[in-house]
């Protein structure tokens, strides 16, 4: 009983260990435009071009005048977010690979029109981006967990049919042997009634023998 608790504790260890956190934060990042306040987001992610794409579908959601792709920096001038008002804002923002358990690092600032946000300044919006911001990176961590678990779930079938495969060979090889053992029974036993026919044929075939013997003898004497 003892082992099985120990067990449990640590089964719930390793999944608090390896439970996933969005990490966001502000700090001041580099840009084409110089060094500004930004927002940082942290997550877990394989594929950086997919966060790209889908990044800029979300930005472009809110109408911007156009989107401009620079030495991997994406621009987008003048989008509309309503939510904040109806001045427009420009978006800057980098999506950079870690290189490390398949990290993204997503960097964005937001010029409000002649000052870049920062939650010193600008609190309502920061929080607002903030929040946009999280709820994407949430999102594409947990994209990236339903095709960890696709895989690992195909991983699992194919181990499963593989096992079944193999119960399903030992149970043939199971029946090959409990039928062999049935014939070499019956061949056990029809040995033994060989035995017995044999012997009673070595007598048969010593009687005929002389009875052949008796009758080349007589017909010897015949003269």
């Amino acid at each position: 009983m003892k082992l099985f608790y120990t067990t449990v504790f640590s089964l719930l260890l390793c999944a608090a260990a390896f439970a996933q956190k969005v990490e966001v934060s502000e700090s001041s990042e580099s840009f084409s435009v110089g060094r500004q306040p930004a927002i940082v987001a942290v997550f877990q992610h394989s594929d950086k071009d997919k966060i790209e794409k889908e990044w800029k579908s979300l930005i472009k959601s809110f109408k911007p005048d156009d989107v401009n792709d620079k030495k991997g920096e994406y621009f987008f001038d003048n989008a509309k977010f309503t939510s904040l008002g109806n001045n427009t804002v420009d978006v800057h923002s980098i999506v950079m690979a870690k290189g490390k358990d398949d990290e993204i690092r997503l960097t964005v600032c937001f010029d409000l029109g002649g000052a870049y946000a920062s939650g010193s300044s600008h609190s309502k919006e920061m929080s607002y981006f903030k929040n946009m911001v999280k709820d994407f990176a949430v999102k594409m961590t947990k994209d990236h967990y339903d095709d960890k678990v696709k895989e690992a779930s195909k991983a699992l079938t194919k181990l499963n049919d593989k096992q079944a495969d193999l119960e399903k060979d030992n149970k043939g090889l199971e029946k090959d042997i409990v039928d062999y053992n049935d014939r070499i029974k019956k061949s056990q036993e029809k040995i033994e009634l060989n035995k017995k026919e044999i012997e009673t044929k070595k007598t048969e075939v010593g009687a005929q023998q002389k009875v052949l013997d008796g009758l080349k003898s007589k017909q010897s004497s015949v003269n």
